[in-house]
């Protein structure tokens, strides 16, 4: 999923949602800012709040805290953007090179970014894993899919890839995620992602909802190659994700680290670089006379030892040596060469 450039492993998703709280005008902006950063795609999310909610619908504890709509309903009306606003949207990310990206969170909003948008891929996120209308419709459809698998059991989610792939075997990514705004360290558990991997043998990500860079420094680290981070302004401002977002800033810092990150990982191919050949030269012992050898002398252990430098004959095969002849005079404290060796 990467985006143009072939050394990127990790495609990295600046999560806006709706942290725009019902503005074009910022969610362009924010657009534009993001797109100095480095982030591959920027996200939102839209959704009909009344194909959404039911009359029991009820907002979440962070939800109340975050947010003073009284339902949660009124709230998603107070931060939606109109369907018609994400062309606008994809225009400006296509004009600032990043990759317009969107989640529904009902069917109609799911067809119109299908038929409309153009989008790579599909985004299920953690609340509709169980939308047996958005999943199969998904399942007919030939595009990749990146599914968030916060609150699911490992049953679960094998129950839903079992869904996406009933019509043919899809391209299925399965993120890591952990659905508290914010998710405190100590409930990560970043070594489901490696889990996640040996489980249903697919590419795997990290969709993350902790405060700061750290976590999904370190989920790329354990083999995550989809990174997604809600982003905002202001995490002091009214709305539900704000306080669980990083900022513009931070977003810039985790891609400069991610990218680092890759580089260090490298490959399993154990490679050297002429320097770390020079030091194994320096660093390495050989085998060295421990007293003066004359021609013709038979070499044996108590003739030898082993120092610095490794430009000689290797102390790991010593045996080999012991017993063969001195053809030239070797003097005592020198590296014995095989040219010095009858």
């Amino acid at each position: 999923m990467t985006k143009n450039n072939k050394n990127k492993q990790t495609y990295i998703i600046a999560e806006i949602g709706i942290n725009h709280n019902g503005s074009l005008e910022i969610a362009c902006e924010m657009i534009e800012k993001l797109s100095k950063t480095g982030v591959d795609a920027v996200k939102f999310q839209l959704a009909v709040p009344g194909n959404v909610y039911s009359l029991d619908a009820f907002k979440a504890n962070y939800q109340v805290v975050n947010e003073k709509s009284k339902s949660p309903i009124e709230m998603s009306r107070r931060y939606q953007l109109k369907a018609e606003q994400h062309i606008q949207l994809k225009q400006t990310c296509n004009k600032n090179d990043v990759q317009y990206l969107c989640t529904a969170f009902d069917i109609e909003s799911l067809i119109f970014l299908d038929k409309y948008m153009d989008m790579p891929f599909f985004k299920v996120p953690s609340g509709e894993i169980n939308s047996l209308d958005l999943l199969n419709y998904i399942s007919e459809q030939p595009k990749p899919i990146l599914l968030s698998t916060g609150m699911a059991s490992y049953d679960e989610i094998g129950t839903t890839i079992n869904i996406l792939n009933q019509s043919a075997r899809k391209n299925i990514t399965v993120l890591h995620c952990v659905s508290n705004y914010p998710a405190s360290p100590e409930e990560l558990n970043l070594r489901v992602i490696n889990e996640l991997s040996r489980r249903f043998a697919c590419p795997v990500g990290y969709s993350d909802h902790s405060v700061g860079t750290e976590a999904a420094i370190a989920a790329v680290a354990l083999g995550a190659n989809v990174i997604e981070k809600h982003v905002t302004f202001d995490k002091n401002a009214e709305g539900p994700d704000h306080k669980a977002s990083a900022t513009i800033d931070e977003i810039g810092e985790l891609v400069s680290s991610i990218r680092v990150v890759e580089q260090i990982m490298g490959s399993t191919v154990k490679q050297f670089s002429d320097e770390e050949l020079q030091i194994k030269k320096m660093a390495r012992k050989s085998i060295v006379a421990r007293v003066d050898i004359f021609p013709g002398q038979l070499i044996d252990i108590d003739s030898i030892c082993f120092k610095r430098p490794g430009t000689g004959i290797s102390p790991l095969i010593a045996e080999k040596i012991i017993g063969q002849k001195a053809s030239a005079f070797i003097e005592a404290d020198r590296v014995i060469q095989y040219k010095d060796l009858a």
